[in-house]
C-alpha cells in the first residue's frame, strides 16, 4: 500500500484519477470476463440439439453479443481515457519543471528539473500501465464472444445436416 501511494505522490495529482480509473476499469474488465465464461458455461449443449433448442441458444447469443458490445463502449472509453490522464499528468508535471527552472538558479534548478521529469514519466508510464493490458483483457473477452458464436454456428449446421435426408 504504501508503494501506491508513493507512486501516487511521485506521479503528481493526476495519479489519484489514474488510479481511480484503473480500478473501475479492471473492476468491470474482469466482472465482464467472469460473465462470459458463465454465459458460455450456459449455452454448452450436447452435440445434438432440437430445433427448439437451437432458437434459444441462437437467441441468447445475440442477447449476450449485444451485452458485450456496450460494455465495450465503456470499456474502450476508459481505456482511451487512461494514457490521456497520463498526457495530462505530463503537460502538467513539464509546466511545474519549467516553472521550477525559472524560478531557481545553480543546483536547486537542476532538484526541481529532475523532480519534474520523474513526475512526467511516472504519469506517462502509469497511464499506458493501465491502457494496454486492459486492452488486451477486452480483447480476450472479444475472443469469447466470438468463439462461442462459431461453437453456435457449429451446431447449426449439424442440426441442418441431421435434419437432411
Amino acid at each position: 500500500m504504501k508503494d501506491l501511494l508513493d507512486l501516487g505522490a511521485k506521479g503528481g495529482p493526476v495519479m489519484i484519477a489514474i488510479m481511480g480509473l484503473s480500478v473501475l476499469l479492471y473492476a468491470r474488465c474482469f466482472h465482464l470476463l467472469l460473465w462470459l465464461r458463465q454465459e458460455r458455461r450456459h449455452l454448452k449443449i450436447g452435440p445434438h440439439v432440437s430445433p427448439e433448442q437451437l432458437r434459444v441458444l441462437h437467441r441468447r447469443q445475440q442477447e449476450v453479443q449485444e451485452a458485450f458490445r456496450q460494455q465495450r463502449g465503456v470499456l474502450g472509453a476508459m481505456i482511451a481515457a487512461a494514457p490521456l490522464l497520463g498526457l495530462l499528468g505530463t503537460v502538467s508535471g513539464m509546466m511545474k519543471t519549467f516553472n521550477s527552472l525559472a524560478e531557481r538558479v545553480g543546483e536547486k534548478s537542476m532538484e526541481g528539473l529532475a523532480h519534474g521529469i520523474s513526475e512526467v514519466l511516472v504519469a506517462t508510464e502509469s497511464g499506458l500501465a493501465v491502457a494496454i493490458p486492459a486492452l488486451l483483457l477486452v480483447y480476450l473477452a472479444h475472443r469469447m464472444v466470438h468463439r462461442g458464436t462459431q461453437e453456435l454456428n457449429q451446431l447449426e449446421t449439424g442440426a441442418v445436416e441431421g435434419l437432411s435426408p
